[in-house]
């Protein structure tokens, strides 16, 4: 199983490894090599190694967070502080860490604790920032998924056009052409 990145956002794409949350859940951080596959996948570090089960209950929380403030930002809603406050916790712990070895080569090292820091200072930096303002909740159902808005008209309604947005247009075919061919 292979991740996937179509949130335009670290913190979002973050949030996202719960699918389906409000239907067929399905936890894509089932185990900690999970955790370690997607933080490699996602560019946070080159590669994560020993990743305890603690560390990935700690990884979870901060996922949950992360998505409870996205999701009342999409909808102007009240957030809990609690969450504001683990995000602030996870991002006051150094990042990983970037070592250059050449023009377009650059090496992403860290542990656990830094990928985790990197992960709440991105969301940090969303959250308490203007880009706030362009997450929205995908229409495609059952997905959960929350992604960033830059569409130039702001009218961006799915996390994918090749999965959800794929999804609702070949349904409103189907339901399009059996209409005519009751007609």
């Amino acid at each position: 199983m292979s991740f996937a990145f179509v949130s335009d956002h670290l913190a979002l794409d973050f949030a996202a490894t719960v699918a389906w949350r409000t239907t067929r859940r399905r936890e894509l951080l089932a185990e900690p090599e999970d955790f370690a596959r997607w933080a490699a996948e996602a560019g946070v570090v080159d590669r994560l190694e020993a990743v305890s089960h603690a560390e990935l209950a700690e990884a979870r929380a901060l996922r949950e967070a992360v998505y409870r403030l996205a999701l009342a930002a999409a909808e102007g809603e009240p957030y809990d502080f609690a969450d504001v406050a683990r995000v602030r916790r996870a991002a006051a712990h150094p990042p990983v860490r970037l070592t250059l070895h050449a023009v377009g080569r650059v090496e992403r090292r860290g542990g656990v604790q830094e990928v985790l820091a990197t992960l709440g200072a991105s969301a940090s930096d969303l959250l308490g920032g203007p880009d706030h303002l362009l997450i929205r909740h995908c229409s495609g159902e059952p997905c959960t998924r929350l992604f960033l808005d830059r569409s130039q008209a702001g009218t961006r309604r799915w996390c994918s056009k090749r999965s959800c947005g794929s999804r609702v247009n070949a349904a409103a075919y189907r339901r399009r052409t059996r209409e005519d061919e009751r007609s």
